[in-house]
Order: structure tokens, then sequence, then C-alpha cells
């Protein structure tokens, strides 16, 4: 009975035996065939230290025909449209700076500005878009502003308004005009009670409108809102009205009717003042402040 126990364990310890040799066998042989293989997902090292393979670096290379650029969504995707160009045009028949222009059907009529720092422009051109030329050409009053105009017009008539007379940055003028361009006429109109630069312009209800725009001395804003009735290039009262100022005034202020109501868009606070002393009332740089508040009435 002894011996049959002993056989027994005999028999156990070989058959352990047996299965640790069969396990290492496939173990080495499981390691042999990762080592050789490129798609394997383990390494083994000379250090005998096993570490996982960077999945981006072992990819398999794409054949670049394949690859045919960055693909977007359609929501994002460039919609086809025609491609625009510029064409250029007839030049003017001078250079210009602070002007104003107006444009009545096929004509677009520019006034004033300075030519130079220093001289200034006192007529107005006229440009035709169906031929492309430029033609013409007539003075303006001698008391008319020579830059920083308000304008607006109603299809016939252009209704001018204050601005700075003379070049660098002489004082501004109360004088407003309005011009026929059918006959080239000009007729004044009531001054307005101050002058002003570059104030927001516009004809509403039957009124012309004019707002904001920057004070005498060039760099304060304005606040101020006053109105005169026309109809047809004639002014149908003897003076300006008083009405709502204007919420946050200053110069070159965007100003449109849209739905019987004024709009005025963005602005500016401060510009060039006249340098103190200065016999030629020489351009000095000020603090300037650009604004897109939007008022309506």
């Amino acid at each position: 009975m002894g011996r049959t126990a002993v056989g027994k364990h005999k028999t156990t310890k070989f058959v352990f035996a047996l299965v640790g040799l069969l396990g290492l066998f496939l173990i080495s042989d499981l390691l042999w065939a990762s080592s050789s293989s490129s798609s394997s997902t383990w390494v083994l090292q000379k250090s005998n230290n096993i570490i996982l393979p960077n999945p981006l670096k072992d990819k398999p290379k794409q054949d670049n025909k394949d690859i045919s650029g960055r693909v977007l969504s359609a929501t994002f995707a460039d919609l086809p449209a025609p491609e625009l160009k510029w064409e250029k045009m007839a030049p003017a028949p001078v250079p210009r700076l602070d002007g104003a222009a107006i444009q009545i059907k096929n004509l677009l009529y520019v006034f004033a500005g300075y030519g130079t720092i220093d001289y200034v422009h006192s007529h107005v051109d006229i440009y035709n878009f169906t031929d492309n030329t430029w033609g013409g050409r007539f003075d303006m009053p001698k008391e008319m502003a020579h830059s920083h105009l308000g304008m607006v017009t109603d299809g016939r008539y252009i209704y001018v308004v204050t601005g700075q007379y003379g070049p660098q940055c002489r004082g501004p003028t109360a004088h407003t005009f309005v011009l026929d361009t059918e006959t080239k006429q000009w007729r004044s109109m009531p001054p307005l009670p101050v002058p002003r630069y570059a104030p927001a312009t516009q004809l509403w209800r039957g009124r012309l409108h004019v707002m904001g725009g920057s004070k005498e001395n060039r760099h304060t804003p304005a606040l101020e809102h006053w109105s005169i009735a026309v109809k047809d290039g004639k002014v149908l009262e003897k003076e300006w009205r008083n009405e709502i100022p204007i919420p946050r005034g200053g110069p070159h202020r965007a100003c449109v009717v849209f739905n019987d109501r004024l709009y005025a868009i963005g602005g500016q606070e401060g510009d060039f003042m006249a340098k103190p002393g200065s016999p030629i009332f020489k351009c000095s740089r000020r603090n300037e402040v650009v604004f897109a508040d939007v008022h309506a009435r």
C-alpha cells in the first residue's frame, strides 16, 4: 500500500513537470512569433522589458493617391459663387480727401475735399457710370465749406450743410446750400444755429435733419439735433427747429431712414485740432474713439 502511494506521488510530479515544460514552450513560441511579426501588439526588448507599441507610429502608411484633402461637412463648405473682380475705371480729375459724394441715377456728384493738407477744392466733379467718364465740372458757392460736409439728396436736389472752411484744421462754417442738379443752380438756406463738423444729415418726414458732429473746436462731440421743413429744393421755414438731442454725438455717423424711422449708426468722438497759436491752424493729433452705437427715432 505504501508503494502504491509513492507511485502516485511520482506520477503527479511527472504530470506537473510535463505541463510546466509545455507551458514554457508555448510562451517561448509566442514571444518568438511576436518579435518577428510587424503586426504584433507586444514587443520583447533585449532588456527583457515588455512595452506596448505606439498605435499611431505602427499604423500602416496610406497611399498618397487615396488622400483627397480635408473633407468638411456641407454645413461649413463654401457655397459656389461667381468670382468678383475689380475693374479699373477712369481716374478722378483731382485727388481728394474728406470731400463728399452723392449719386443720382447714373451720375455721381463729388464735392470739395482736400487736394493736400494745405489746399482744398471748391468745385464739383461729375462721374458718369454709364460711359465711365468725368465731366461737367462747376464751381461751389464761395461761402460753402470745403470738407466735413453734411449732405443728402431727394433724387434731384442736394442739400449741403455746414462743415470745415479752408485747409489744415480751420474752423467750421454755419452756411448751408441746396443744389438743383438739373440746372446746376445753387440757392442758400438759413444757416445752422452754430457751425458743426461732419454732422449726420438726412431727409425725414418732409424735414432736413442735422445731428451731432463735432463742435467748433473740432474735437468735442456735439449732441444737438435741428431740422427745417423743405420741399423740392425750397426751404419752407425761416429758421431751424430744435429737436430731441442725439444720445451720442460726434462726427462721421452714418444716417439712414428705413420704415419711417431715422437711424444714426456708428461714429467717432474726438478729432484733429488746430495747434494752439498756429497762424495756419496746423493740425495736431488728439485722441479719437470710434464706436458702434446705433440709435433710432
